[in-house]
This record gives C-alpha cells, sequence and structure tokens, in this order.
C-alpha cells in the first residue's frame, strides 16, 4: 500500500519519534502514540491504512532499516548494531534480520563486495563497442555511498539521542542481586530482602528510574559486563554487592558502577550488628541519590529514611516470609503465615508485615493452592488489610488488597477501582497487574491496555504479564500472537503456557493450544481447573466432544471431592463451548452460589458471548452488580 503525501509527512513523523528513541529498548507503541498525540488505536487504525503494517512492526522493521545502514558501514559487529537500534537481544536481532532481509547480518559485507558481471560499454569518443567490468565504476559509486553514508550516520549520531546509559543526565540504576557469601545458604532470603528494601527506597523517588527486581533476575549468576548489562537494560548505573549473615552481624560490600566506563563510582564495607541493617540500607540508597545528582522533595526525604519496623529480628522473619511465598507453594504459603505471625508478635506496629500476612491467606485461594474457597481465604485475610491500613494509610500493598477484597467477595466494582488507583500511584506491578484485571472485567479494554503496557514498560519482566489476554480482548490477535512467542522464549513457566493456550483457543487454533495447556500440565504436575477448563473448550470447539465430556467428568468429580479453584465455572465454559447452553448457565448459577472466584471474569470470557443475549445470564451479571 503506498502512502500519499500526507501519508509520507505521517511516516515521517513517526520515523523521527523512533529515531529519538532508537536505543530505547523499552520503547513502545504506547509511547510513540502519545509522543505525536494519538490514542493507540487511532495510530494503528491510520498506519494499517497508510502502508497496511502494524504499529509494532513497522517500529520493528525501521529499527532493521537503521541497522543494515550501521552494517554497511562495517565498523560494527551484529552485536554491537543490535544495541544501538534498540533490540535487547543479539539473538533476536540476528533472527528479526534474517526474515526481513532474507541473510543474516553477518553476510552484508559478502552481498556488498560481491565479484561484478562483465558488461558490454560503449566508449563515447571511440563510438565502438567495448566488452569490460564495471568494476572501477562499480569501486567510484561504492566508495560515495560509504562516504555519504559516513556522513549520514555521522549526522544522525550528533543530533540524535545517545544511548540511554551514556545520557549525561540520566538517573536511571539496576541494582543486581547482592552475592549471599555467607556459610548458610538459606539465608539467602536476606540478601535479597536487603537489595528489595533499597529498591523500593529508590522507587519511591520520582527523579530516579529503577530497573524492578523481576528484571534483573536474570544476572543472578551472569559472566556479562558491567557494560553489557547497562546497555541491555538501558541504565546508567548499576549496584552490585555482596553480604554475609552471621548470627546476629552483618557483612556487605556494595559498589555503584558506571554502566558506559564501567569505573566505580563509589564504594562501601559495612560490619555492623543485625540491628544495624536498616541505617546501612537507608546509607545505600542515599549515597545512590547523591551520585545520580536526583532531586528530592520533602516527602521524598522523609520517606527515604523511613523504615517498616525497627526491630531487626521482626524483619529478618518478614524477608523469610516473602522468599517462602514467593515458591508459590501451598507449603510456602503456610510457611509464610508462620513468619508473619512470629514477626507480628515482636512489633506489633509492623504494617507491612500484616499485608503480607493477609495477601499469604488469600494465596491458599490461588491456583497453586486451592486449599481454600475464595471466601475462605479472603474473610482470613480482611482483618489483617484493615489493620494495616489503620498502621499506613498510604501503604499500596494494603490498597491493593483491599481493592482485591472488595472486587472478589463483595463483588463491589465501583469500590475496588477506588483503592486499586491509589495502590497504582507507586506503580506497584502486583496493583497494576490487578488493576489492569479489573479493566477487562467492566469491558474498558483500550483502558486495560494503557495499563498491561505499563506493566510491561516498568517491569518487561514480569512473569504474568497482562499484555496477552489484553491484546485479545482488543481483537488484536496478530500483536498478541508476536508477544506471546517473544514471552515463550523467556519464560517456560505455568503463565505464559497458560496466557498464550487462552490465545490460541481464541485465535480458532485449537489442536494448538491443546497442546501449550498439555505442556503447561506437564511443567507443574497440576491439572488446574482454569487449565481443564480452556483445554476442554479448544476440544469441544474442534469438534471433539468425547474428550471435552471426559474433562468435564474430571472437573465434576473434583467438586464432588470439594477441590477449589472455580470449578463450576470452568464446567460452564466447557457446556457453553458445546453449545449447551442449558448446561452452562445451570453450572454459572451453582458458580454464582458458591462465590467462585474467577466470577469477575464472567463478562469477559469469550467462551460466554453466546450467552450475553440469554435472559438468565443477564439476570445473573446483574445480581453480581457488573456496571
Amino acid at each position: 500500500m503506498e502512502p500519499n503525501g500526507v501519508g509520507n509527512m505521517f511516516l515521517e513523523k513517526l520515523k523521527k519519534e523512533v529515531d529519538d528513541n532508537l536505543t530505547n529498548d523499552q520503547f513502545s507503541v504506547e509511547e510513540l502514540a502519545k509522543n505525536i498525540g494519538m490514542s493507540r488505536s487511532q495510530l494503528h487504525r491510520k498506519l494499517n491504512t497508510t502502508t497496511g503494517q502494524s504499529v509494532s512492526q513497522f517500529i520493528r522493521e525501521y529499527r532493521l532499516q537503521r541497522g543494515m545502514e550501521l552494517l554497511k558501514i562495517g565498523d560494527l559487529n551484529a552485536s554491537e548494531v543490535a544495541d544501538r537500534i534498540g533490540f535487547g537481544s543479539a539473538t533476536y536481532f540476528n533472527k528479526c534480520f534474517n526474515e526481513y532481509y532474507g541473510y543474516p547480518p553477518g553476510e552484508v559485507k559478502n552481498k556488498l563486495v560481491e565479484k561484478p558481471r562483465e558488461t558490454k560499454q560503449i566508449d563515447p569518443l571511440k563510438g565502438k563497442v567495448e566488452v569490460g567490468t564495471r568494476k572501477n565504476l562499480y569501486i567510484k559509486l561504492f566508495t560515495a555511498v560509504i562516504l555519504l553514508s559516513v556522513v549520514g550516520i555521522f549526522y544522525f549520531y550528533i543530533t540524535r539521542r545517545v544511548p540511554v546509559a551514556a545520557a549525561g543526565n540520566d538517573k536511571s540504576i539496576a541494582i543486581l542481586p547482592f552475592k549471599n557469601l555467607s556459610e548458610d545458604q538459606r539465608t539467602e532470603y536476606f540478601s535479597d530482602g536487603v537489595v528489595e528494601a533499597i529498591r523500593t527506597s529508590l522507587a519511591g523517588i520520582g527523579d530516579i528510574r529503577v530497573i524492578s527486581r523481576t528484571s534483573v533476575e536474570q544476572y543472578r549468576e551472569t559472566s556479562k559486563s558491567a557494560r553489557e548489562i547497562a546497555q541491555e537494560l538501558g541504565v546508567s548505573a548499576l549496584l552490585e554487592g555482596s553480604i554475609q549473615k552471621d548470627n546476629n552481624r552483618v557483612r556487605m560490600d556494595v559498589r555503584l558502577i558506571d554502566g558506559i566506563t564501567e569505573g566505580q563510582v563509589w564504594a562501601k564495607s559495612y560490619d555492623h550488628e543485625l540491628k544495624d541493617v536498616f541505617a546501612i540500607q537507608t546509607e545505600i540508597a542515599q549515597q545512590v541519590v547523591n551520585e545520580l545528582n536526583a532531586k528530592l522533595s520533602p516527602e521524598e526525604k522523609s520517606l527515604l529514611a523511613k523504615t517498616d519496623t525497627d526491630n531487626s529480628r521482626a524483619y529478618d522473619l518478614y524477608l523469610k516470609a516473602i522468599y517462602e511465598y514467593r515458591t508459590y507453594s501451598n507449603k510456602g504459603a503456610h510457611n509464610s503465615i508462620n513468619l508473619l505471625t512470629q514477626a507480628i508478635a515482636l512489633d506489633s506496629n509492623y504494617a507491612r508485615a500484616y499485608a503480607f500476612l493477609a495477601n499469604s491467606y488469600i494465596g491458599l485461594a490461588a491456583i497453586w493452592s486451592a486449599e481454600l474457597s475464595a471466601l475462605e481465604a479472603l474473610q482470613k485475610g480482611k482483618p489483617y488489610i484493615d489493620k494495616a491500613l489503620a498502621l499506613d494509610p498510604g501503604l499500596d500493598e494494603a490498597h491493593m488488597l483491599k481493592a482485591f477484597y472488595l472486587l472478589y467477595n463483595d463483588w463491589d466494582f465501583k469500590g475496588a477501582e477506588v483503592e486499586y488507583k491509589l495502590a497504582i500511584t507507586s506503580d506497584h506491578p502486583d496493583a497494576l497487574a490487578l488493576y489492569a484485571d479489573y479493566l477487562n472485567f467492566v469491558s474498558r479494554h483500550e483502558e486495560a491496555m494503557a495499563y498491561a503496557e505499563r506493566l510491561n514498560l516498568k517491569y518487561p519482566y514480569y512473569p504474568n504479564s497482562r499484555i496477552i489476554l489484553t491484546y485479545v480482548y482488543n481483537n488484536r490477535f496478530d500483536e498478541a500472537l508476536e508477544f506471546s512467542e517473544s514471552r515463550l522464549k523467556m519464560f517456560n513457566n505455568y503463565y505464559t503456557m497458560d496466557a498464550h493456550g487462552f490465545l490460541l483457543l481464541n485465535m480458532k487454533r485449537y489442536a494448538e493450544a491443546i497442546l501449550y495447556f498439555n505442556k503447561a500440565v506437564e511443567l507443574e504436575g497440576i491439572r488446574y481447573p482454569r487449565m481443564l477448563g480452556w483445554m476442554g473448550a479448544a476440544y469441544a470447539k474442534s469438534g471433539d466432544r468425547i474428550n471435552a465430556n471426559k474433562i468435564i467428568e474430571e472437573l465434576k468429580t473434583r467438586l464432588a471431592n470439594n477441590d477449589k479453584g472455580s470449578v463450576a465455572f470452568f464446567i460452564a465454559v466447557i457446556y457453553s463451548a458445546l453449545e449447551e447452553k442449558k448446561s452452562a448457565l445451570s453450572w454459572l448459577k451453582t458458580a454464582y452460589e458458591s462465590h467462585d472466584m474467577e466470577m469477575p471474569w464472567l463478562m469477559t470470557e469469550p467462551q460466554f458471548y453466546n450467552l450475553h443475549q440469554e435472559p438468565e445470564f443477564r439476570q445473573l451479571a446483574k445480581q453480581i452488580g457488573f456496571p
């Protein structure tokens, strides 16, 4: 599709924005749309009309064209070019380049110097035909092209932004996992906790961009240089260190590293009693602020020095609890509850410990535990949510959990949104994810997309991205598939396969969906009701009623055994996919009466779209209280 004059101006405007953000591998479609004053959907429609491309495809291909220019000069290798044009991975750059040009980046030089073929030339002075080659002419032209390219690239680099890590006014940092040098390796929870505390303090400062825990986890055992890590994460500085915890003493070495020169900007060693850990964390955070020349508001100054508890033993128990919970297992949730109960006994004013205790109880109803029903878990957690907010009215995690309670326990949509908006002011990753879910529940899918992308921009390695499902709800299947396939290369976990299977199911690629659902089951060793529900729907849609009904019978048996995990809801999913509407509505009524955790997904679950005009379904939605 050829653009007209107006279209050309539009494309040049887009290219300039991509150029201005060329080295930023986190530059998103949302940012591009915002920078040119359009909504994401407007941008997509206009670009598709002009070129037939999606926005992400346009950005990727324009970057590849810039990469070709750099490769033709020949001063940089493929990995260095990948960094210059915003590809976070050299492997991914090689793959995209090969797909776009038909050969890998390493072949560019060979393509430029292929032997020219013999041609017939006419000597204008002699007026006769001579046999010769275009070698001399080719060399002259090639030299001219190179000269122009050098001038162009030189102009490009002096007029466009330099790499993020090289920008002198850039205030960004990644805090790498500290090495645990303790003899007892079970104390790794402590080193992780100290890092998280420093990161949380710095993340509260508006003038500093702090990379998330999930984003830096990949570098725990890395052999990459500081420069490579800084370029991949797009930061100007790295904080690295080591911790040794021995009974009541803590030894800590920390270093602030320049991401470009790899020079040591600041370093310090600490050898103190455990009770001094709060002062150490505050001093480290303050030193980073000073070295990055960050500006602090009076409120930020007070927050930087704030500690959640003064009791070092309670703090140690809290860190252990987080470590246990993040095993995402039933045992881990119970261990977390036990440890937090001990921490609160030592400090009854420990607001964050109360919030995490509530979270741990709610975890007992999660898919990886399914010990309690949603109502049981939420009711156990509610007093601790209230206590956390009474002690610290501004605690983001407590507001997030209150929103979760209001939505899933009370089905109070308006009240939940108020609390979610309070929780996301700090860009808490779980709060952003849950608010994106909420917006999808109430069919505000474009808004959900904005928050899903905000989550992905700030926490690109968040293990349960909301982008895939939200793309589906916005009918952007090609972009969903592209993103999902890239996630599969990074994550081999339940969440990614679950979302990828859901995407394939709704793209009507049923056999592939079943394949990924089975992969997830093999990976986890658990047949989650949600996974079985969607797998049964894929069988039903593909015409395999026998296997669809087998899964229904499996879920009915589990319900009879009092299994948790929204079993009735997913039985309804399969019946609806089988077009057995009466049975689907009957099981949805059962799910409503048992207050299944998944009920807020009622209006958004694609397998129920065929039920939306049924009077019983509409009555059910009204009873739940959907806006």
